[in-house]
């Protein structure tokens, strides 16, 4: 047990040493393996953060409820309280028709024409945000629109449910495009360390000769080779990872002023632990399986090799 754990120990300690006696050939590989990682990572962390907008965005998912003409404020008031605590709302926001006519006066250039009129044509609106499981699912907010349609104060109860469709759909693409692009590039990384395992091979094709004549088990020759594959695949989706948070933190001030320009506050978000901590897994699992198959390959034709001679 404590030879086995020694020379592990040993092809650990080895196989680190060798990255650093070759820094150049490492650092190009493992840079190759973080940029083929932190295009998926960045990719699926940015859809995250698209989730984050249409949550939070102030133009999201909107009721808007035109009452009736005759309605006057403290009626509306009463409708707001009473919709307010609906399990389907979020928030209830009042516009009065003299916001509403200011509002319309200031944004279409026609405040002459409108002051001229003897009485305010505009209802008084209620603009009711539903919580998030509603926002999202244009069944449910069909359903929440037929509801508040049927109320004696309301007369037009609108909302624009096709761009919930759409923006639904467009995630969705978004995230199958994701992960196909990560199963390609993750092919990519596969056979980029796979590759680099059988140039290790050829240079070591002597000292694993002389291992088998002494008796050296299989698993022992996979060994080293299996620490190489598994540290280039976790160094590489280290500095990916890094490279992710250091270009979301760098992009965050701008995102938040632009934001800012609609009303709003948000900043940009890098990956949450859970999927950093997937990827710098997947990086090394990744390594370490095409280390596995290229040693299992090499092994097996030198036996073939060896049986024929």
């Amino acid at each position: 047990m404590l030879s086995w754990l020694h020379h592990h120990l040993q092809c650990l300690s080895s196989t680190l040493t060798g990255l650093l006696r070759n820094p150049f050939s490492s650092i190009m590989s493992i840079s190759v393996i973080a940029i083929a990682l932190a295009l998926p990572g960045g990719l699926y962390a940015a859809l995250e953060n698209v989730n984050e907008i249409t949550v939070d965005f102030e133009h999201g998912a909107k009721l808007s409820l035109f009452l009736e003409r005759n309605t006057d404020a403290q009626q509306g008031r009463k409708l707001a309280q009473k919709l307010t605590g609906h399990a389907a709302v979020q928030h209830v926001e009042i516009i009065t028709p003299e916001e509403a006519l200011a509002e319309f006066k200031a944004r279409s250039g026609l405040r002459e024409a409108l002051d001229s009129l003897s009485r305010n044509p505009l209802p008084m609106v209620l603009q009711i945000y539903p919580v998030p499981d509603y926002a999202h699912d244009p069944e449910r907010l069909n359903k929440l629109i037929d509801e508040f349609r049927g109320l004696s104060e309301v007369e037009i109860a609108q909302f624009d449910l096709e761009w919930i469709k759409r923006l639904n759909a467009l995630i969705q693409l978004a995230h199958r495009a994701v992960w196909l692009l990560a199963a390609v590039l993750g092919l990519g990384v596969f056979l980029i360390i796979g590759n680099t395992i059988r140039l290790a091979i050829a240079n070591r094709h002597d000292e694993i000769a002389i291992t088998r004549l002494i008796g050296g088990t299989s698993a022992f020759i996979r060994r080293p080779f299996l620490y190489l594959g598994t540290l280039q695949g976790l160094f590489g989706a280290l500095v990916a990872l890094l490279v992710i948070q250091l270009l979301f933190s760098f992009l965050n001030e701008p995102v938040q002023q632009l934001s800012t320009l609609y009303g709003t506050r948000f900043s940009l978000v890098g990956l949450e632990w859970i999927p950093a901590t997937l990827l710098v897994l997947s990086g090394a699992l990744t390594g370490w399986l095409s280390s596995s198959v290229t040693v299992t390959v090499y092994l097996a034709h030198s036996e073939r090799d060896r049986d024929a001679n």
